[in-house]
């Protein structure tokens, strides 16, 4: 590891005209992806700007919709009580993501930023509908969270721009939720195929306000099923509606084969799974 030089802003006015002045610079946030680079030569920073100082990033609360800010832990939201109350989905996806110590250090922010096509966090926020916050020295935007991915471990963010916070409209916590991640483990492993639905129905006749469907590790980049979910909003949900869904969710995608697991298999997989949670959701069954 050559030498870099280190900088820990405790104001993010300071961050960011670090960053506007060191172009070249990466963010440390919690560091479980940048580090292991760094460790095998795959990055060779000159620069580093370190943000865990900076207090005002790490809080969430609740202020007519969900503000995370960027440097919010995964595992402070996997041990919530308040989003266990009130959002127990984001708390079961956040208790998938590596392990104790990995959860620990790792943010969402990070997580995001890094853009990994099977990134949890970045699956579940998807479902959410989320809008996230791009500050620099000069300018400041909010864009929707499907329009931040731009491929494989890229985003839009420009130079000098940081990703600040991360918004969720209020009206999630009406949802039931399951977050889904199917791989040869139970823990610690990257999802073949994740998978993320939110479902605002009406309790006793099964209407569809509106359903919300994430999908991850099946594209270049986390995306959302809106075919699947144009089939399901407004109807009645049904079994053989339901299976229309899954089936229109398996021919949005476009995976890869690998090592892990051929594309066909993950379109098949996605055509199972996604009508497996919509069919436990709908039949109020509790969520593991």
């Amino acid at each position: 590891m050559r030498n870099f030089e280190y900088m820990k802003p405790d104001k993010l006015e300071d961050a960011l005209s670090a960053f506007q002045e060191h172009e070249d610079a990466l963010l440390l946030a919690g560091g479980t992806d940048l580090l292991v680079g760094m460790k095998y030569g795959l990055l060779r920073p000159q620069h580093i700007i370190d943000l865990k100082a900076i207090s005002d990033l790490s809080a969430f609360r609740n202020e007519k919709g969900w503000e995370f800010g960027a440097l919010t832990t995964i595992r402070d939201m996997e041990k919530s009580e308040i989003l266990r109350n009130r959002m127990p989905f984001l708390c079961q996806a956040a208790g998938t993501l590596g392990s104790v110590q990995i959860r620990n250090r790792a943010t969402l922010g990070g997580n995001l930023c890094n853009a990994s096509p099977a990134a949890d966090m970045a699956t579940m926020f998807l479902a959410m509908d989320s809008q996230v916050r791009i500050m620099s020295v000069n300018k400041e935007k909010v864009i929707p969270l499907d329009g931040f991915f731009s491929g494989p471990n890229a985003t839009v963010l420009g130079k000098g721009e940081v990703l600040t916070e991360i918004m969720i409209p209020e009206d999630i916590e009406k949802c039931r939720g399951c977050y889904l991640k199917f791989g040869p483990r139970k823990a610690m492993d990257i999802g073949i195929v994740n998978i993320a639905v939110l479902l605002d129905a009406d309790k006793e006749s099964g209407l569809c306000k509106k359903a919300r469907i994430a999908l991850g590790a099946v594209a270049p980049t986390p995306v959302r099923a809106k075919r699947a979910e144009e089939i399901l909003n407004g109807n009645v949900l049904s079994p053989d509606l339901i299976a229309k869904a899954a089936q229109a969710a398996s021919g949005e995608i476009n995976p890869i084969s690998d090592f892990r697991a051929s594309a066909d298999y993950r379109k098949e997989l996605v055509k199972i799974l996604v009508a497996r949670v919509l069919n436990t959701l709908l039949a109020k069954s509790p969520i593991s």
